[in-house]
């Protein structure tokens, strides 16, 4: 596993590089100093051949580092170098860290190393490691770091913030990094193998990364990943999750000083007097912004633990433990919390990613089936509106896509993950893209609030892809067929379709109360064909009563 240091110029890849390569005694390699011993100065190779061609080069040099027969080599890009594509086709198989900073920060370290016009024109050997594209200097710095922070963020399987630490500080956060990957990779190595599936990785990136561990007995692996600077740890569970709680408490005995906080089961726990509790609970035992919450449980659990962490300190590190198909396709990733209010469901919450999410199937054994189901709506509504050969699954194999034990269910619930993953890295905050997710949440969480949440959230979620078919369908955009499909699969797994015709005006009035909402003017996801979510924007009110219709019973 190659480390692989990315980021702006002045950022310190090399220096860090270097420090860090003599600390572990590995080689180290910076693909600057490449170039410039393959090809000459890199600015002489900027004024005579031009940027495209300098590229072409890059790309050469820097998958020749990658190929290092040693996998405790450290290699450090230059600024430009991720955004080649072949070069992102080979970062995938090796260990990427994203030294991260901004213009306040930088501007001294890059003073020293813009070219001037005598640069450019400068024999060979001078100013190697100049930098042709900063001749604009800070504000030419801006212009590139804000064309290249997504690729930087989507790539990186690790951010360190350099902005407030020095050039040793910088690098205990890249050995430390470096440390918990190992870890990370000897685990999968001997984790116990319950049925001989593999479990499996899904790694979501973006500005703060983590990994998603699926597959039965994961769970042995978590106390490896956490921080050497986490002294306290509060398992936040519900009733049910007493025992695992515990288990989990003594994994981590003789590391951390571990305690555990019982929240109540299901919506009823997310209200705010819970999380003061846990305010408190962290209050009275001195929890630092270096210490962690794991939440233990389904969705409404892993939303509590995860909203208590975005709020204490202004934020500290939690990892997810779901233990429910809900949880583990949906509320666990993704890095929404949020409680209920007295109008509506999640209208408090924040944006907060995990440091891990570890979703061990071998806890859905004692899941009751009812729940196993309604959970599973959230692995169709993936297959609904991208993943589509989860809905294969589904058809085809039957009760097996639904059995924690089996193979399809594995596949599955990965597909669902990954799915998500890909949505979530880069929009975490739902300004664009993440909103496809919210495929048949409108209504559904209208009628969670109706059922004063006696409803379980899946079951919802259901009836709102019904509906949100229905007006796909009436607007033009789904066929027949598609529409049928809905009904064929969720009525497979023994899901609701339909509604009670009556409550039509109270859910409309709970709809326009909803986050989706834009001012008054309602928000529902569409399918313009399987697999392909659009925008439905301010639709007529006729059109949805019409759609409701469809659905009512």
């Amino acid at each position: 596993m190659v480390t692989v240091l990315i980021g702006p110029p002045g950022v310190g890849k090399s220096s860090i590089g270097r420090a860090v390569a003599a600390r572990l005694g590995a080689p180290f390699v910076d693909s600057d100093v490449l170039i410039s011993q393959q090809y000459g100065p890199i600015p002489e190779i900027f004024l005579h051949d031009g940027e495209a061609e300098f590229r072409r080069k890059e790309e050469r040099m820097v998958a020749q580092a990658l190929a290092d027969d040693d996998p405790d080599a450290i290699v450090a890009l230059g600024g430009g170098a991720p955004l080649s594509a072949s070069t992102q086709w080979l970062l995938a198989e090796h260990f990427v860290v994203f030294l991260d900073v901004d213009a306040a920060h930088v501007g001294d370290r890059i003073d020293g190393s813009l070219p001037s016009q005598a640069d450019a024109g400068a024999g060979a050997g001078d100013q190697q490691t100049a930098r042709p594209l900063l001749a604009g200097g800070i504000d030419a710095w801006q212009r590139l770091y804000d064309q290249r922070l997504d690729t930087y963020a989507r790539l990186a399987d690790h951010t360190v913030d350099t902005r407030d630490l020095d050039r040793e500080s910088v690098a205990d956060e890249v050995e430390r990094a470096i440390a918990q990957r190992r870890q990370m990779q000897q685990a999968d190595e001997t984790v116990t193998q319950g049925s001989g599936l593999e479990p499996r990785t899904v790694h979501v990136g973006g500005q703060h990364p983590y990994d998603v561990f699926i597959g039965e007995n994961v769970l042995d692996r978590l106390a490896e990943t956490i921080d050497d600077r986490v002294t306290r740890v509060l398992i936040v569970h519900q009733p049910t999750g007493q025992a695992l709680a515990e288990r989990l408490r003594g994994q981590l005995e003789g590391r951390v000083q571990a305690m555990t906080a019982e929240v109540p089961d299901a919506e009823e726990g997310k209200r705010i007097e819970v999380i003061g509790f846990l305010w408190q609970v962290l209050g009275k035992a001195d929890f630092t912004r270096t210490d962690l919450i794991i939440g233990v449980g389904g969705g409404a659990v892993t939303d509590i633990a995860g909203f208590a962490a975005a709020t204490w300190l202004r934020g500290i590190k939690v990892i997810q433990v779901p233990t429910s198909v809900l949880g583990m396709a949906d509320a666990a990733v993704g890095g929404k919390t949020g409680i209920n209010t007295n109008e509506g469901k999640n209208l408090a919450g924040a944006f907060h990613t995990p440091a891990a999410v570890f979703a061990d199937t071998t806890t859905l054994e004692t899941l009751p089936r009812n729940e196993l189901l309604t959970g599973y709506a959230e692995v169709a509504k993936c297959g609904f509106i991208g993943q589509n050969s989860i809905l294969d699954l589904i058809e085809q194999h039957g009760d097996q896509a639904v059995d924690p034990a089996s193979p399809v269910f594995l596949d599955a619930l990965t597909q669902a993950v990954s799915l998500k993953a890909d949505v979530v890295e880069g929009d975490l905050r739902e300004a664009g893209r993440r909103e496809i997710l919210n495929y048949g949440h409108t209504l559904g969480h209208a009628i969670e609030y109706a059922e004063r949440y006696q409803w379980r959230h899946g079951a919802a979620v259901s009836v709102g892809m019904v509906f949100a078919a229905h007006l796909s369908h009436l607007t033009g955009h789904l066929s027949d067929a598609d529409l049928d499909r809905h009904y064929s699969v969720l009525q497979s797994l023994g899901l609701p379709t339909t509604y009670r015709h009556g409550a039509w005006e109270q859910l409309l009035t709970v709809m326009h109360r909803d986050k989706k909402a834009r001012g008054d003017v309602l928000r529902f996801i569409i399918l313009d064909g399987i697999g392909r979510p659009i925008v439905l924007t301010g639709p007529e009110p006729d059109l949805l009563f019409t759609a409701y219709q469809e659905i009512a019973e």
